[in-house]
């Protein structure tokens, strides 16, 4: 509508003027260069209005020539520019959708199109870290060290193809300059800390940790977690080396740091004892003890003292046991402290309260029970517990603790492991579990069971309130009247173990032995051995103290602390 009105009001100022042209004429005369143009006024201005407009369209045309040249430049620019936002659209959907042939093609297509070199660089490298050419990832982030906008991703790229290739030193390397030139950037931190980890430099993750703590980039729990194991590791490399002094440093530190860390607490003790002051190992057991309890924990307090009396050493134990009486560590010691003691009743009393809460309760508490009933000479009971313990479920700790060996053999790739298990969620899961190295059962085993089961239930006899408990001379009768086929032959297994010797000497009661498989040399037990002849499982202990010697206490074993 205004439009119209517009056109209206043009129309009307022309008419007006061409009226007041028809009713004044006028005489215009020009006189230029010897010419005399002599005409009307009306058609003077109609000329003048023609000139005007062919002087304008000329002036148009010209300025287009002129301007050509500029224009065709920027129409190809243009285009080139669509091209290039074109094939940077496409690389970053074939990137996304795992195309990575078409994310080189089209990354290599938005490096010729656009003038974008921070942009087509990244672009390049990421295509071809997609393709898995680390090489040229590589070169592409060299390139892109030069421009500051594009420095600290180039270090990050950098980071990521040494890590790639496993190359952790200059991982390092690249992680130290990314985190020197951005502090606040968490994933130099993180890989920075990691690659250390990796090439087992303990004191450089050591210092990083203290870096990313400061700067916020880990809490402060995981922290002191972290840097436990990491002085543990310290420790135990130190110690490789000979120098005890520095070890027994660091593993005092890594127990100030974290207490309830038992691989420290254990470390510290035993080198603490090489040093002669058991008094202040004593005194870090305690304090692990106390925060969280641990199987190596008492083995380790246990050994503190070889020259003492059963009764003193009970005494001594009990004081560890009421430190934290009501974790489930502490009820299972307690147990095994009475079980040492011959108390049957306190064994009991120490270990139902563990065995109401678990259920089913593990392989570990069905070898204790196993020992609690044939201390108490139900044979039946025992043999019960003991067939339940073979598909009852292991724990993952180290409740499967040889009293003889190391607890803690760790190897530098346990220890970088457990940096993250232990550090970030506390869990300390013995190597052997994450390794799959649980020794399956023996075939000649579960038949001994199997017949042993199969005998209880035929015979189905009460023992007399005369009988005793059957010492390990009876139950190797027990074996040898059953007659074991030989098992099948299997692959070698990489954890070997001890076999009993055959022999056909008459054993102490005088009878003649059946046709088994092997007879396990009653002068020489193997500690591998249990009392049934059989190989030891990882749940179980150990045997018992009559099992092992008559004269000798079980107790009065010297075991080096670990």
């Amino acid at each position: 509508m205004i439009r119209l009105a517009l056109y209206v009001g043009i129309a009307l100022i022309i008419g007006i003027f061409a009226f007041w042209l028809a009713a004044n004429p006028g005489l215009v005369n020009i006189t230029a260069f010897g010419l005399e143009i002599r005409t009307s006024a009306a058609i003077a201005i109609v000329v003048l209005l023609l000139l005007t407009f062919v002087f304008a369209f000329f002036w148009r045309g010209l300025g287009w020539l002129i301007e050509l040249p500029a224009q065709v430049r920027k129409a190809r620019e243009q285009s080139r520019r669509a091209k290039g936002y074109d094939a940077l659209e496409l690389a970053v959907i074939a990137a996304a959708s795992g195309d990575a042939q078409g994310a080189v093609k089209n990354a290599e297509r938005v490096k010729m199109l656009l003038d974008r070199p921070a942009l087509s660089g990244l672009l390049a490298a990421r295509a071809a870290e997609a393709v898995g050419d680390i090489a040229g990832a590589e070169r592409q982030y060299q390139t892109l060290l030069e421009d500051k906008r594009t420095a600290l991703a180039a270090r990050r790229g950098l980071v990521r193809a040494a890590l790639e290739r496993r190359d952790y030193h200059a991982a390092i390397k690249e992680a130290q300059a990314a985190f020197d030139l951005e502090p606040g950037a968490k994933w130099a931190f993180e890989a920075l800390f990691d690659a250390q980890v990796a090439a087992r430099d303990w004191a450089g993750a050591i210092a990083t940790l203290a870096q990313g703590q400061k700067r916020g980039h880990i809490v402060p729990l995981a922290a002191k977690r972290r840097r436990a194991v990491l002085l543990a590791a310290e420790s135990a490399q130190a110690e490789a080396r000979d120098d005890l002094d520095d070890a027994r440093r660091l593993a005092e530190k890594a127990v100030a740091a974290a207490p309830g860390f038992a691989p420290g607490a254990a470390l510290a003790a035993r080198l603490l004892v090489m040093a002669g002051k058991g008094w202040r190992a004593a005194g870090l057991l305690e304090d692990a003890w106390a925060a969280k309890p641990h199987p190596a924990l008492a083995l380790a307090y246990r050994d503190l003292k070889e020259e003492e009396k059963p009764k003193a050493r009970a005494k001594r134990l009990r004081g560890l046991v009421e430190l934290n009486p009501d974790h489930r560590e502490s009820r299972i010691f307690a147990a095994e402290i009475a079980l040492d003691e011959d108390d049957v009743m306190a064994a009991r009393e120490a270990i139902e309260p563990v065995l109401e809460t678990e259920l089913p309760p593990s392989s570990r508490l069905c070898t204790l029970m196993n020992q609690i009933e044939r201390k108490a000479g139900n044979r039946k009971q025992a043999n019960e517990w003991l067939t339940r313990s073979l598909s009852a479920p292991s724990e993952p700790d180290w409740s499967d603790l040889d009293p003889e060996g190391p607890a803690f053999g760790y190897r530098d790739e346990d220890w970088a492991r457990l940096v993250y298990t232990y550090g970030d969620a506390g869990e300390l899961i013995h190597p052997r579990h994450e390794r799959f190295e649980r020794i399956p059962l023996n075939p000649d085993q579960m038949l001994f069971l199997e017949a042993q089961a199969e005998e209880d239930h035929s015979d189905d006899k009460t023992p007399s309130p005369g009988d005793t408990a059957p010492d390990a001379a009876g139950v190797k009768e027990e074996l040898e009247e059953v007659k074991i086929e030989p098992a099948p032959v299997k692959p070698k297994r990489k954890r070997r173990r001890k076999t009993a010797k055959p022999t056909t000497d008459k054993d102490k009661t005088g009878a003649e032995p059946q046709a088994i498989a092997a007879k396990p040399d009653p002068a020489a037990p193997s500690p591998d051995l249990d009392v049934a002849g059989f190989p030891r499982q990882p749940d179980d202990p150990g045997p018992l103290i009559e099992e092992v010697s008559d004269e000798a206490d079980v107790q009065s074993r010297k075991r080096e602390v670990h």
